[in-house]
């Protein structure tokens, strides 16, 4: 599944042996379709500018294929990241998440300016189906909304229990195309440990400073 890590001071790279499966928000090479890397990377708070055109660039001077790498991006400290590797029966799920909350909204605030993702990375080996997949990707956003919630994360102007931030990204790679299992909920096994990794990663770093 995973043929490689590479890390550095700015961003981590995850190359897969093969094309994966991809359901993601991130705002390179996101969208339902084919990956064959993932790349978290580190970005000045003070990024504004076109991603596509940015990312692009920046991985042909990291001497990088950019048309099936799938990218997310923080101003949090990628070095700050927590692992989990979970086995099911039949199947393997790797873990690897950033998080900061610094700009942590509750529904309908406009929020503020200051260093604050969560990036999700999920890789399985698990026959899901896209429908199984997008029950496991519901998965991971309600555990990531329950971690923020158990550990009273707040918005800063409202006051109130926020959900998350307003540029967290999920990507869920799935490896096995044969697509058997047919639900990925909360209740089923993949469901169940799957989310479980993801609240306990994320509750150990959530309310630490990210930078």
């Amino acid at each position: 599944m995973i043929a490689s890590e590479e890390k550095r001071n700015d961003f981590y790279l995850i190359r897969f042996h093969n094309m994966m499966r991809v359901y993601s928000n991130a705002p390179y090479g996101g969208g339902i379709g084919y990956s064959i890397a993932y790349m978290n990377r580190h970005v000045p708070l003070d990024y504004c500018t076109d991603p596509d055109k940015e990312i692009r660039e920046f991985l042909r001077m990291n001497s990088l294929e950019g048309d099936s790498i799938t990218v997310t991006m923080t101003a949090c400290d990628v070095g700050r990241y927590q692992k989990r590797t979970i086995s099911g029966k039949g199947f393997t799920v790797v873990i690897m998440l950033t998080a900061g909350a610094g700009n942590s909204l509750s529904i309908g605030s406009t929020g503020r300016k200051s260093p604050g993702t969560v990036n999700i990375f999920v890789a399985t080996d698990a026959s899901l189906s896209d429908m199984a997949s997008l029950n496991l990707f519901q998965d991971i956003v309600e555990a990531k909304a329950q971690a923020f919630n158990d550990a009273q994360i707040r918005d800063k102007d409202t006051g109130k229990v926020s959900p998350g931030t307003s540029t967290d990204t999920v990507s869920l790679f799935v490896g096995n195309r044969s697509r058997n299992f047919k639900y990925a909920g909360r209740l089923s096994d993949i469901g169940k440990l799957t989310s479980e990794g993801i609240y306990d990663a994320l509750s150990l770093i959530i309310s630490k400073p990210c930078l």
